[in-house]
């Protein structure tokens, strides 16, 4: 399967979602008894697909954790702090847009995306350059002493803070149909299912982590983690230099 081919299945998924989340918002009004079951329902898995899309919500989170080992407490912990980060700034974008500037949300988003992008891409290079130090400095440390940094509430902050175009047509759908309660909690519910998604790409790399060829040889311990580090750098320069105004989480 080609690259485009999965893009055209997550592009297709994502319309059939939003499709089915406005016919269930718009059966709320029609005495529907469970339609805000099937939206909030539809929208934990909204937000699994979505997460499951190329995006750099996974790759930030498995470059960190194969730089930075953690627990799988923390790993869980960074991937579901990340989405509902990355849901509660497109919340913000779009109640802004609605009650202060009164323009489209999508309009605001693609006005706002690419420079937080750059912003984000900036402070991912500047975090890599400490976790280089933070590998360079323990690369004579065995495995079992590395302990978890506090640094990942950092990666939760710069991965979260771009706004997440699903939330904003799920949330957008909401307030037009007057149901802006209803669609924020649906936007928390599809945080949940992105940050599933998302702590699994870091369990994989947790796994790999603890598997018998890399517990038994430091050298390659250390040698992965500074292949996460530069590729938590490598994201972040791009970031820097393609600011395209939407992409998967």
């Amino acid at each position: 399967m080609t690259f485009s081919s999965v893009a055209i299945y997550f592009a297709e998924a994502n319309r059939y979602f939003n499709a089915e989340l406005s016919n269930h918002f718009r059966s709320i009004d029609e005495g529907s008894s469970s339609a805000v079951a099937l939206i909030l329902a539809l929208s934990f898995a909204y937000g699994v697909l979505h997460a499951l899309g190329p995006g750099h919500g996974k790759a930030l989170v498995a470059g960190y954790v194969l730089a930075n080992p953690s627990k799988k407490i923390h790993v869980f912990q960074l991937g579901f702090l990340i989405a509902i980060v990355h849901a509660l700034s497109a919340l913000l974008v779009t109640l802004v847009a609605h009650y202060l500037i009164q323009v489209s949300a999508m309009k605001l988003f693609r006005s706002v995306n690419p420079p937080l992008f750059q912003i984000s891409g900036a402070f991912i290079v500047l975090l890599s350059f400490w976790l280089l130090y933070e590998v360079w400095q323990s690369r004579k440390i065995s495995k079992e002493r590395v302990k978890p940094h506090k640094s990942r509430f950092g990666v939760v902050l710069l991965a979260g803070i771009v706004p997440c175009p699903g939330v904003i047509t799920l949330c957008f759908f909401a307030i037009t149909l007057g149901h802006m309660e209803i669609g924020i909690i649906a936007a928390l519910f599809m945080s949940l299912g992105m940050g599933l998604s998302i702590s699994l790409a870091g369990l994989l790399v947790h796994a790999f982590q603890k598997s018998r060829l890399v517990v038994t040889q430091p050298r390659w311990f250390w040698v992965l983690r500074l292949l996460g580090v530069l590729c938590v750098m490598a994201l972040g320069i791009f970031f820097l230099l393609n600011p395209v105004s939407s992409r998967a989480f």
